[in-house]
């Protein structure tokens, strides 16, 4: 058991004693309601998982010589409920998906991917998740509700999940059933621990021996009893002057002055520590532990478990087989009625062996045999009716339920007609749990993650994995990337209980995307298509069946979607071209007519003073400009190309007069 280590202590506001007398106020307050209502409850359904009859059944009495037989259809039902959480939750490595609260904002948006990333590490490496799921998913079938404390390990630098056994556990009666954590008064976690771990704890006030040792002796508990098979291996009640005599410590946190604190007692009579305010013990300011259900029951903080609810026909399960089961041993072991006093070899008599010899003085009239009838066809539809009973109650679907159903399962059809009302209790069943546990409980783990998390290697790791962080070329993860908001949601829905139900709604997804509009299908993720598929039938990750890297047909697909990408980048709108040539024409037009104002204002100034025609042709010439004055003249009316043109440069008298005279301004 490891306890996080709170941060500097502020002063007491108040001295121990008050505090002291607070923490046996408020265990005092949910004592008798969780011995008088709980605890017995939690016993019997513990019995019945473990296909034991209850304490006060008949079969549990000497005098019942008859079959005390337990037919486990309890435990049947969780284990099959186990391992659809195992398919729903441990199917692909990629199960939580961490989003940012806001898309447009970049730092919600590195944020999130790297949480994602720290947390798939962390999930995958340091804790058992195997373990933690199927284990909480378990105790809340049998108890009705799971309790864990999540926290940092600052010995191992890593965040842990614990979960707590349900009797060591308390909150106040009056609290609410939809968030009973957030608004019970008070939390009290009951710690098992070893005598040196007290000892050795930094940070706790000194305690002598004779106390230690006496905080050992008063948890004697019936529910962990039942639980660990009729053994206690934490009660301490055998506990010497050892390092490893098991004693018990309590946290408390109590909200007092509108206040969340925590301190730890030993026992009722001796405290441990001074209280703290619970945001200086957990950076993140909330109560550590979330308890969660796999059934709602409004109005009750504590809902029922599922032998609960099957109790009564589970009961008459048994009764019917042990009747049957007595009269097949009639049937085939006669009841033999002997004559008081006479002189049968009973022995042999009730041995009854094949080929024995049995003694008597007169066979036809020391012993009466009797004879039982067989069972009849009842007996087998009476069993039959109740386990559909049961499947109805548990939401499950078993042999039975097909026997039951002769002209249903003559079909495929019937079948699944057979199997989907299952799977929607068995879906809501697995929904209910992600809601209340799951999904809080990884949200407390993120929020540990971008708080403590200081291992250089997994933040490399989870940086890698952000398209945001490697688009942006940064180097390392610093503590200002991870203060974004985050949304998390754990990818259990519809269809989870059943792998095939999950790839068929998968694909009926992708076809209407594709109806709708087929670029999108072009644009889907290979990878994560491939992970997802072969996720739900059973493998964690299908990428070792694809060469995605090196088939050449990939890439050239991917070079085509580049050259597609192009031409619809350099693809034109023909109304904005349309547009563009007009504007193009008018402007042509406006710079004609100013040349042709500027050529008449030349002609002008050559007109009144011939002199500065050459000297204009000269800087016409320096500026790139050719003397048309040279060219070749062509006769249009003639069609024909004149002799060399006559050399004259004065602008009175043309070279060509006959010719200029025809062409006028279209010259």
């Amino acid at each position: 058991m490891l306890i996080d280590e709170p941060a500097h202590a502020e002063p007491m506001l108040e001295p121990a004693a008050d505090w002291l007398k607070l923490a046996q106020d408020a265990y005092a307050s949910s004592k008798p309601y969780l011995d008088s209502y709980l605890r017995p409850q939690w016993e019997k359904n513990l019995r019945q998982w473990q296909g034991k009859h209850q304490t006060d059944s008949k079969y549990q009495s000497n005098d019942y010589g008859k079959s005390r037989l337990f037919r486990p259809r309890t435990r049947a039902v969780i284990r099959k409920n186990e391992a659809a959480a195992a398919v729903a939750y441990l199917a692909t490595a990629d199960v939580v998906s961490v989003s940012p609260s806001d898309d447009s904002n970049p730092l919600d948006l590195l944020t999130a991917e790297i949480a994602q990333g720290l947390l798939n590490q962390r999930l995958q490496k340091t804790i058992p998740w195997f373990h933690t799921v199927i284990g909480a998913y378990q105790t809340a079938q049998v108890y009705g509700e799971v309790v864990s404390y999540q926290y940092w390990d600052k010995a191992k630098d890593q965040p842990c999940i614990e979960l707590v056994p349900p009797e060591n556990f308390r909150i106040d009666p009056a609290a609410d059933w939809v968030n009973p954590i957030a608004t019970s008064p008070y939390l009290i976690h009951l710690i098992p621990m070893y005598v040196m771990q007290v000892r050795d704890y930094e940070g706790w006030l000194p305690v002598d021996d004779k106390t230690l040792l006496a905080a050992g002796n008063e948890y004697y508990d019936s529910t962990r009893i039942t639980r660990e098979d009729s053994t206690d291996s934490k009660s301490g009640s055998d506990a010497q002057s050892s390092e490893y005599a098991i004693v018990w410590v309590r946290r408390y946190i109590v909200k007092k002055d509108r206040r969340d604190w925590l301190f730890y007692t030993l026992g009722e009579e001796t405290m441990l520590s001074e209280p703290v305010p619970i945001e200086e013990a957990y950076w993140h300011g909330e109560r550590p532990y979330v308890m969660g259900s796999c059934i709602i029951e409004a109005f009750k903080p504590h809902p029922s478990g599922l032998p609960e609810l099957t109790s009564d026909v589970q009961q008459e399960i048994n009764d019917t087989c042990n009747l049957r089961m007595d009269n097949v041993k009639f049937a085939l072991n006669k009841r033999y009625f002997v004559r008081r006093g006479t002189q049968v070899d009973l022995r042999s008599l009730t041995r009854n062996i094949p080929g024995s010899v049995t003694l008597m003085n007169d066979p036809a009239n020391d012993v009466i045999v009797h004879s039982t009838q067989d069972v009849t066809a009842s007996s087998f539809q009476e069993q039959d009716r109740l386990n559909l009973d049961f499947d109805d109650l548990a939401g499950t679907f078993s042999g039975s339920s097909v026997q039951a159903n002769r002209k249903l399962n003559e079909t495929v059809g019937g079948m699944n007609m057979m199997n989907q009302g299952a799977n929607q209790v068995a879906e809501y069943q697995l929904k209910t749990f992600n809601e209340t546990w799951a999904e809080p409980v990884l949200r407390q783990l993120v929020k540990l993650e971008l708080l403590y998390e200081t291992d250089q290697a997994i933040l490399k790791v989870a940086g890698q994995n952000s398209e945001t962080f490697k688009q942006a070329a940064l180097e390392t993860v610093t503590q200002d990337m991870l203060g974004g908001d985050f949304t998390l949601n754990v990818n259990v829905g519809t269809g989870a209980a059943n792998p095939q139900s999950q790839v068929e709604r998968f694909f009926y997804g992708l076809q209407t995307l594709a109806a709708v509009d087929p670029q999108l299908v072009a644009a889907l993720n290979t990878e994560e298509i491939i992970k997802e598929v072969f996720g739900k039938l059973g493998y964690k990750d299908g990428k070792r069946f694809f060469n995605l890297d090196d088939d050449p047909q990939i890439g050239q697909l991917q070079q085509q979607i580049q050259q597609l990408q192009q031409e619809l980048a350099n693809k034109r709108n023909p109304e904005v071209d349309a547009a563009t040539v007009k504007k193009i024409n008018a402007e042509t037009t406006v710079k004609n007519i100013e040349g042709i104002y500027s050529a008449i204002n030349a002609a002008k100034e050559v007109a009144m003073i011939p002199a500065i025609a050459p000297m204009a042709d000269s800087i016409y010439k320096s500026g790139g400009g050719q003397d048309y004055n040279g060219y070749p003249i062509v006769d249009h009316v003639q069609q024909q190309t004149l002799p060399d043109p006559i050399t004259n440069t004065d602008p009175r008298f043309p070279p060509n007069p006959q010719v200029g005279m025809m062409e006028g301004i279209e010259t």
